[in-house]
């Protein structure tokens, strides 16, 4: 039996196992009922990726990491319901740079980008809720009012500067090398941020603010914080109610001072998850206070601690009995045991997570691994129809 005698049905089941764009194309080319068929395939299609995924193969992306020129007027035709796009060196060797704006302005599914190409596309495009990127020019500011998610790097001083362009951002993520000296913030109070994703790194022993750049962030849910500095600005006299995962990462400095650590963790009373790692400064007695100190938490995970033993486990256990409390503890000894336990939450490394769930997609991972978007689901938060 030849290819082409297969049922339409057939072809489709194959069609969907190819995620590469230059097989889709060429598939395409093939004849007229491919052409048909193919064309069903790809408008399945709503991530347009770099790369191809890892562990990921679903008919919902596709990828793009070939030298091939692409036909930009078949972009348009095959892909009518994409949401995110990622676009490489290559892609824009292989589109005509004004196909892709043409692409962009028709496109009304389209949400988000990601994209480190000097090719400023973001520019051309005031509709985007998602934007990844190494740099936002000030030109742009004007066209972010829209955005809810931010992904970028080296700009924390400037976000800061600038928070005032981003009103509508519910997750912001800034990978910040230029974040020292750090300052006082005096900015607008951001009321829709309920995700902060900062790494912070210095080479000088001054206090960062990012605690206290929280504090203006009164609807602040999870938090994922990494940095390398001792020394953080805490003002114990504002309490945080809405705050409930929070990962601190110490990037292994041993100078903490659990004091001041203390204060800051009592900032946050109804913390439901909290992940600590990297230092040697916090021990199995600091434990006992964490637990007496939050009665709302179910997870305490201690990572790279070295300073945390066996004792401290077994006062948790012993403390859960007496009191009746629901607590899963985890540190270097039983961390394998929390991926059994919690067999929700992702330690995959991924572009996108197909939630808008920080405790599912970011809270085991390392800052590095952090998913650039999280896609809503349009049953649990009106405000994105993605699905």
């Amino acid at each position: 039996m030849l290819i082409n005698e297969l049922l339409d049905d057939c072809l489709l089941a194959i069609f969907d196992k190819i995620n590469n764009l230059d097989d889709l194309i060429n598939c395409y080319k093939v004849c007229v009922k491919w052409s048909h068929l193919i064309a069903v395939r790809t408008k399945k299609v709503k991530y347009f990726m770099a790369k191809p995924a890892k562990t990921d193969f679903s008919t919902d992306y596709v990828y793009c990491e070939g030298r091939y020129r692409i036909d930009g007027t078949c972009l348009s035709l095959l892909f009518p319901n994409l949401i995110i796009v990622q676009f490489s060196m290559d892609f824009f060797f292989g589109v005509n740079f004004g196909d892709v704006v043409t692409f962009f302005r028709n496109l009304d599914s389209l949400k988000g980008i990601i994209t480190s190409s000097r090719e400023e596309i973001e520019k051309y495009c005031d509709k985007f809720e998602m934007l990844s990127t190494n740099f936002i020019e000030p030109h742009f500011l004007h066209n972010c009012f829209s955005l809810k998610q931010l992904h970028i790097q080296n700009a924390y001083h400037f976000i800061k500067r600038k928070s005032r362009f981003f009103p509508n951002l519910e997750r912001l993520h800034i990978d910040a090398f230029d974040s020292f000296p750090d300052r006082y913030y005096h900015g607008p109070v951001l009321t829709k941020l309920k995700i902060l994703e900062l790494a912070l790194y210095s080479n000088s022993d001054s206090a960062i603010y990012v605690f206290q750049f929280m504090d203006s962030c009164p609807n602040l849910q999870s938090a994922h914080i990494r940095l390398n500095s001792h020394r953080f600005f805490v003002d114990e006299t504002l309490k945080h109610k809405f705050l409930q995962d929070l990962v601190i990462d110490f990037n292994r400095n041993n100078q903490i001072d659990w004091n001041n650590l203390k204060r800051l963790i009592m900032k946050y009373p109804n913390l439901k998850h909290l992940s600590l790692r990297s230092t040697g400064s916090i021990k199995d007695e600091h434990i006992e206070q964490l637990v007496r100190i939050l009665p709302n938490l179910v997870l305490l995970d201690i990572f790279l601690c070295p300073g945390v033993t066996q004792k401290a486990a077994d006062f948790v256990t012993d403390y859960c009995k007496r009191y009746g409390r629901s607590l899963k503890f985890y540190f270097d000894k039983n961390f394998n045991e929390i991926k059994s336990d919690w067999p929700q939450l992702s330690i995959k490394s991924e572009k996108i997570g197909r939630a808008f769930d920080f405790m599912e997609h970011c809270f085991l991972k390392d800052f590095a691994d952090l998913p650039h978007f999280l896609i809503p689901i349009a049953s649990t938060f009106h405000s994105y129809c993605y699905f």
